[in-house]
């Protein structure tokens, strides 16, 4: 998530440079096609361009609003998470055992843990492969889930416990079975009361709440029928585009003087700026649209949950505590 003031003109030029690349080629082509004896004269009328436009903004528009609609409800998710692991770490030093209450906390922990490296397993619709978002990563920022591996990370919180843990095909969801077997077993040895193990177990119930709202999130794209159509009506308007804009500037030509000898070929700069809009917007969209992949606008729950870490830990009374991590590049992951 991008947490600084604003994106510098020149990272999102670089970012977005290809759309421009691709526009200065078709209005070559427009002009060529224009001028060329073989083809001279040669337009796409701007009532048919003037129309394509109004439904690619329409339909941009609405993948845009619901892509923002998927970021934010991942958002919330996030902030419940967080909202109930204070709750649980409070419960458990409160009314359990220094050593159980440790273990506890530390196992909620392995949970966030593999929850996240489960959040960032690449997808087959995610953007985060496209050339220009690998190069802004690689440029810019980075992932904690590139660094480590869910095996050592799992290792530091739970010990021996942790072989069992990554030998099933959903650890984060064993490591809420284990939660609620202990809890049980807590009861049933009288060392909590009834009310305390309600709360607890209410805690438990809004863990699994939580990851199957992020995991429908992760596994189930921006429905591809929308996302597709966007692009291509995108690509079909400005591939269209400079045709339909090349005459009005040829028309410009007949007033004569410096104006005259260069308005035709004033049609690739003003193609190139409104198609780079156009495409900006689409690859905006496609790029926000999966908020778990790691990309610069996704929900930074590395730092979400390092965050969360140190303060239960903290609350545990260790003091050996994990760094936070700051935004890099103001981009925090």
């Amino acid at each position: 998530m991008y947490v600084g003031r604003s994106y510098r003109l020149l990272d999102f030029a670089l970012w977005s440079r290809r759309s421009v690349i691709y526009m200065v080629v078709v209005s070559g082509l427009a002009i060529a096609a224009y001028r060329l004896p073989g083809t001279s004269g040669f337009s796409v009328p701007w009532s048919i361009v003037l129309v394509l436009g109004t439904t690619v903004s329409l339909v941009a528009g609405f993948k845009n609003s619901q892509v923002f609609t998927r970021a934010n409800e991942a958002l919330q998710a996030f902030s419940q998470i967080t909202a109930s692991s204070r709750l649980w770490s409070g419960f458990c030093r409160d009314f359990t055992d220094a050593a159980t209450a440790r273990q506890l906390v530390h196992r909620h922990l392995a949970w966030l843990t593999a929850l996240r490296f489960a959040l960032r397993r690449p997808m087959p619709w995610e953007s985060l492969a496209r050339a220009a978002n690998v190069e802004f990563r690689r440029r810019r920022y980075h992932i904690q889930e590139d660094k480590t591996s869910l095996a050592d990370e799992l290792r530091g919180l739970l010990g021996e416990e942790a072989e069992n843990v990554l030998k099933s095909p959903q650890p984060a969801t064993a490591l809420l079975d284990m939660q609620l077997t202990q809890v049980n077993g807590l009861l049933k040895s009288t060392s909590i009361p009834p009310q305390i193990y309600s709360e607890l177990t209410k805690l438990i119930r809004d863990f699994h709440d939580q990851q199957a709202r992020c995991d429908r999130i992760k596994n189930n794209p921006y429905p591809r029928q929308y996302a597709i159509i966007s692009s291509m009506f995108m690509m079909i308007f400005c591939t269209l585009l400079p045709f339909g804009i090349v005459p009005v500037f040829a028309e410009m030509g007949k007033l004569g003087g410096v104006l005259g000898a260069i308005a035709i070929w004033l049609t690739i700069p003003f193609s190139a700026l409104l198609g780079w809009v156009y495409m900006s917007l689409d690859l905006v969209g496609e790029s926000s649209a999966n908020p778990f992949e790691g990309g610069a606008n996704d929900v930074p729950i590395s730092q979400i949950c390092r965050d969360i870490e140190i303060e239960l830990r903290r609350g545990l009374g260790e003091t050996n505590l994990p760094k936070p991590l700051p935004a890099l590049n103001d981009i925090a992951t």
